[in-house]
């Protein structure tokens, strides 16, 4: 017997129809455009990871959330500091935020320490995919293909492992995330990766979109159970009740954090090893 609709189904439904479009839309735009939605996502992530470690939350703890949106800054300049650079000094200033307030509590100091690198220095990458893309003439398939494969791969986990899953994954960071779920979202982003070779890129060999696709894949699971593990730490199901059916905006791009940037380096890699 099929299982029935999840609680809110159809909420998560409504909200993936809202998002994926206006998030394909942004990437077509110019690298400006790229840049604001991506801050507008990494300001509310880290509202969000923020309000789990620190309550209640003041108005003056939005510093905290200076560092990372620092970060972006670097695609628009690339050429007075280095990447490293710009997360050192990020990773400096959160730390002199915790000693200004919050040096007597010591539980906070690696959490606030980690949120630079978590929310700025990995989201900087999809602002540097755009870039990226616009400097090796790339084309707008190869800037999306880490989205939809990170979509299709969340999608068909999700399902298969309703349908079919048995085998827990790792039940003390994700009791719902089984080995079946799991296998199904490589399968279908392997098939869909070979797909979009046949239908866009074609400039490249077949095993190239393949192997970016399992990357992909495996980054974006990585991400996800990692944020499962904060979220288990601090006793909640999601960061927040923002997005109806889906949690937070931290719990929608946790997997993306990880796999744009492992696509951004790996494409580079292979991209020389078949030149």
């Amino acid at each position: 017997m099929a299982k029935s609709r999840p609680k809110g189904f159809w909420g998560r439904l409504l909200v993936w129809l809202l998002l994926i479009p206006v998030t394909l839309a942004a990437a077509a735009g110019p690298t400006w455009v790229v840049a604001i939605y991506a801050l507008l996502w990494i300001g509310l992530a880290s509202f969000e990871y923020l309000k789990l470690y620190i309550k209640p939350f003041k108005v003056y703890y939005f510093l905290f959330m200076v560092p990372p949106l620092t970060i972006c800054i670097y695609p628009f300049f690339p050429d007075l500091l280095p990447l490293s650079a710009y997360l050192f000094s990020a990773c400096l200033l959160e730390l002199l935020l915790w000693l200004i307030l919050f040096s007597d509590k010591h539980q906070l100091l690696i959490p606030l320490i980690i949120l630079p690198f978590y929310l700025g220095f990995l989201p900087v990458h999809f602002v540097l995919l755009k870039t990226f893309s616009l400097e090796k003439g790339l084309g707008y398939a190869w800037m999306i293909f880490p989205f939809v494969m990170n979509w299709v791969n969340d999608t068909a986990a999700y399902f298969t492992g309703r349908s079919l899953g048995k085998i827990p994954l790792c039940p003390r960071l994700s009791p719902k995330k089984t080995v079946e779920g799991v296998a199904g979202g490589l399968v279908f982003t392997l098939a869909f990766g070979l797909g979009f070779w046949l239908l866009f890129i074609k400039n490249q060999p077949w095993w190239f979109s393949l192997v970016l696709a399992a990357g992909v894949w495996g980054a974006g699971t990585v991400g996800d159970l990692l944020e499962s593990g904060i979220k288990r730490e601090r006793g909640v199901k999601n960061t927040s009740a923002m997005l109806a059916g889906h949690g937070g905006f931290l719990d929608r791009v946790d997997s993306l954090l990880f796999a744009a940037p492992l696509y951004f380096y790996l494409y580079m890699i292979l991209d020389k090893l078949c030149a």
